[in-house]
């Protein structure tokens, strides 16, 4: 039997966006620019709650500092869950599916609450950059939701958790 990856221990948890109403961000880019040099894979968890009303375009920024002066939007893959507790299969992912780079994600808005999982490694980041930031679109109409990273793949780990990954 294999060994399990502790999200805490062999790698780095890092929240992108806090629960809240997304409308309430009119666009806003997360504050959080998560740092990859120390990790070759981010797989962030963004989920959408009960009655999305509306869905802003979700979208991955590869970026060259932590200011950052230069934020490219990349493609990337992920994988959609329908979250609803009533529905068979529910915790079953659908197809991986490659968002193009200013396409991102359009969550279906009216529906199910949902998760999104993107799957991002260290390569897909522009030659030189240090990192990537999430940037939600306004959607218009209220949106419940929240985002977290889980860092792994660390390049010097330890047995303590000692690495930052977040600016």
């Amino acid at each position: 039997m294999g060994k399990g990856f502790s999200a805490v221990e062999d790698g780095q948890i890092v929240t992108l966006y806090y629960p809240l109403d997304i409308d309430t961000l009119a666009g806003a880019d997360s504050p959080v620019i998560v740092l990859m040099e120390n990790y070759t894979h981010a797989t962030i968890i963004y989920s959408i709650g009960v009655n999305p009303l509306a869905a802003g375009v979700v979208t991955i920024e590869s970026c060259d500092d932590t200011t950052p002066t230069t934020a490219t939007e990349i493609a990337f893959d992920y994988y959609r869950y329908e979250t609803s507790q009533i529905l068979a299969n529910a915790d079953v992912p659908g197809a991986r599916t490659t968002a193009g780079a200013a396409a991102g994600i359009i969550p279906v808005a009216g529906g199910v609450p949902q998760m999104y999982v993107i799957e991002l490694n260290d390569t897909q980041l522009v030659s030189g950059d240090i990192g990537f930031r999430m940037c939600i679109a306004d959607p218009g109409a209220a949106s419940v939701g929240s985002a977290v990273a889980i860092l792994s793949g660390a390049r010097y780990a330890k047995s303590s958790v000692t690495q930052m990954a977040v600016v």
